[in-house]
């Protein structure tokens, strides 16, 4: 008998949490409506506080992200992919978008990083677009690499091109390449 009332009451506690409304419903439907209306900044609004309710919820932050991006914010828009990024690692579209601006803000590193990453774990459409891109960062930071390296073959005392060697180097992950020439600059310093 006692046994027989637990359950009904896991039962109807079980109902209830299954009723209870979602925390960000109602910021999410002012969020969606100020978007319908073009009203981006009451959007962002909206979005942030849905964020704090639900903190978990990636789509949330692609959301948010999608309507920074709408006013120009690049860089709240990065943070906000990377967060999205962080809470859905297999979603390969979001890691895309933060990739392509962290490369825009100037963080080419990262993004070479995360493309590289994608390339090589995404959906085949994600792969292909993060190939392309990987190149598109990778390629260039090898020619600049090679030219400072030929400058420094030809004067292997200046300063400057041991600088941005060492600085080419570690934005491409070649860290000893990148130590060597840190050192070599500060020693001519």
């Amino acid at each position: 008998m006692m046994l027989g009332r637990a359950v009904q009451l896991l039962l109807a506690c079980c109902a209830l949490w299954a009723q209870a409304p979602d925390p960000a419903y109602a910021p999410l439907d002012r969020a969606y409506q100020a978007l319908r209306a073009s009203r981006y900044e009451e959007a962002v609004a909206a979005f942030l506080l849905a964020v704090e309710l639900a903190p978990a919820r990636a789509a949330i932050r692609k959301d948010l992200a999608y309507t920074y991006l709408k006013i120009g914010e690049n860089e709240a828009a990065r943070e906000q992919f990377a967060e999205a990024m962080r809470l859905d690692p297999q979603d390969h579209h979001v890691a895309l978008e933060y990739a392509f601006l962290c490369y825009e803000t100037g963080r080419r590193a990262v993004a070479r990083r995360v493309f590289d990453r994608v390339r090589r774990s995404g959906d085949p459409v994600s792969r292909a677009t993060a190939e392309q891109a990987f190149q598109n960062v990778d390629r260039p930071l090898a020619e600049a690499i090679a030219r400072w390296q030929a400058a420094l073959a030809k004067n292997p005392q200046d300063f400057g091109s041991h600088l941005e060697l060492a600085r080419l180097a570690e934005e491409r992950d070649e860290l000893e390449l990148a130590a060597e020439h840190y050192e070599k600059a500060w020693r001519l310093r």
